[in-house]
């Protein structure tokens, strides 16, 4: 989990403590690295949790001609693929980081590079010859981006509050985006509970020009119905499992998997543990004596495929009054899940990733 964050500008007057105090709001997505870029018309700022190539890849990350930037947050699966594909085409790489191969991408292929990739991501690239912005977000929107046009500026961030520290942005509830909070339990896209912030939608691209905004759908899920027999697509879906989780493997720090027991994660440890040549770690959550509690259902799992298993009872360590605060800070918006109350940040191991699990924070 990475965060991104920046806006645009006119004026020449140096911004760099606004960007600074951002970044220092999402310091808790990315502790291991900070940086910024700052040039006449944009400021961005980037926090990095390095999962892959752990002494290189600092972001913001510039071409070599200077020319064009970018801050990412997320993993591009197929990067690898597409590295050689790009070095084929003349492209030289610097580092062995998705980051780069994303830059390089959309030097070659502009906003059609989108599509090429296979992963989930945010992401901001800044063109300084043609002064203009793209954001992007992946097709199901598993990283979140956030933003804002006051003016003829933009402004934009992994995180709602971010934006809010700007002292452009005013601190004004949209009433209809309550409105269908207090009927939903939650606020649905492109909405948020701030007026004139909006959430990029998954699978779009937005650019800004000249103070010119322009949004475009790069992806959407099209149904095509096909006949299969059972065995089909049982052997169909076993092999995309295999290659979806294989793909989120790569990693140059350990590997884990939240595990509940239920079918979901198991079926992802199924087919990690096969694929891993070392022992997987395994996290769990308990509540032990309740008559929700699954710890019958993962340890047997984790006994089943003899991972390191850790588990966490929160009827021991559970402080829901003491939760809440932090959960309303790192949630933005509201929302109707009691379920969060046991991602408060007392069960979240430490330089472990744990990519594949469902649930996994953002």
């Amino acid at each position: 989990m990475c965060g991104i964050a920046g806006f645009t500008h006119h004026e020449h007057a140096a911004h760099g403590d606004i960007i600074r105090r951002i970044a220092a709001s999402l310091a808790h997505r990315g502790p291991d690295q900070q940086g910024f870029f700052e040039s006449p018309q944009i400021s961005l700022g980037a926090v990095g949790l390095k999962v892959i190539d752990l002494n290189d890849g600092d972001q913001p990350l510039t071409s070599d001609d200077g020319d064009t930037v970018i801050v990412f947050n997320g993993e591009i699966y197929n990067h690898s693929a597409l590295r050689v594909e790009l070095e084929n085409r003349g492209h030289k790489f610097r580092t062995q980081c998705d980051t780069e191969v994303l830059l390089a991408g959309f030097r070659e292929w502009d906003t059609e590079c989108f599509s090429k990739f296979r992963g989930m991501f945010a992401v901001a690239l800044w063109s300084e010859s043609r002064r203009r912005l793209v954001l992007a977000r992946d097709r199901l929107g598993i990283k979140p981006l956030y933003y804002t046009v006051r003016g003829d500026n933009l402004y934009f961030g992994s995180e709602l509050k971010a934006l809010l520290i700007h002292p452009e942005i005013a601190r004004k509830i949209d009433l209809s985006a309550l409105s269908a909070f207090l009927s939903l339990n939650y606020v649905p896209g492109p909405s948020t509970l701030v007026d004139g912030i909006r959430k990029l939608p998954p699978g779009y691209w937005l650019e800004w020009r000249y103070g010119a905004v322009t949004a475009r759908r790069w992806w959407q899920i099209r149904m095509q119905p096909r006949a299969w027999s059972e065995t089909e697509a049982q052997e169909e879906l076993a092999e995309r499992l295999r290659m979806a989780v294989s793909e989120s493997m790569v990693s140059d720090v350990p590997l884990g998997v939240w595990l509940s027991g239920g079918l979901d994660s198991s079926t992802i440890l199924h087919f990690a543990a096969t694929q891993s040549s070392t022992r997987l770690k395994t996290f769990s959550v308990s509540f032990n004596g309740r008559r929700f509690d699954e710890g019958r259902w993962f340890r047997e799992v984790a006994e089943c495929y003899g991972t390191d298993h850790h588990e966490l009872d929160l009827n021991e360590r559970l402080d829901l009054a003491g939760a809440f605060e932090k959960i309303v800070w790192h949630w933005d918006e509201p929302g109707a899940d009691a379920g969060a109350a046991s991602w408060n940040g007392r069960c979240s191991p430490d330089r472990i990733r744990t990519p594949c699990a469902p649930g996994s924070r953002r």
